[in-house]
């Protein structure tokens, strides 16, 4: 799993891209990934420090996650946890077809923010 971390509306906002092939050259990730047991605690992880380092709004970006499974899910629900804790939020940024499916049927979606535009889910996270 790789990430590439970008910093929105003057460090306010952290955005956060997963995907298996990062590309220094050009600051952009690449691949397709599966959120599940292999790699959750990788992710939980990578939001923690956004999190602990006093930045509590953070847009996840899902383009690239092609599968989520109970795991990926706990990951999920772990992480808008601890930004509520921290009076903060979480946006789950253009997740994918099959993706949305399993958020919508486990209620998932009702509990974390889900926006298919960038300019969205930042007002959102502003308001």
């Amino acid at each position: 799993m790789e990430v590439l971390k970008r910093s929105l509306e003057n460090g306010k906002i952290i955005k956060i891209n997963f995907g298996s092939t990062l590309n220094d050259q050009s600051n952009t990730i690449t691949g397709n990934i599966e959120l599940d047991i292999e790699n959750q605690n990788q992710f939980i992880e990578h939001v923690n420090t956004i999190l602990d380092e006093g930045v509590n709004l953070v847009i996840i970006e899902m383009e690239n996650i092609s599968y989520i499974d109970s795991s990926g899910l706990w990951a999920l629900f772990e992480s808008h946890k601890k930004a509520s804790q921290k009076n903060g939020k979480i946006v789950l940024l253009k997740p994918r077809k099959d993706v949305k499916r399993v958020l919508d049927i486990t209620k998932m979606s009702t509990k974390i923010s889900i926006s298919e535009n960038e300019s969205e889910a930042v007002t959102y996270l502003l308001d």
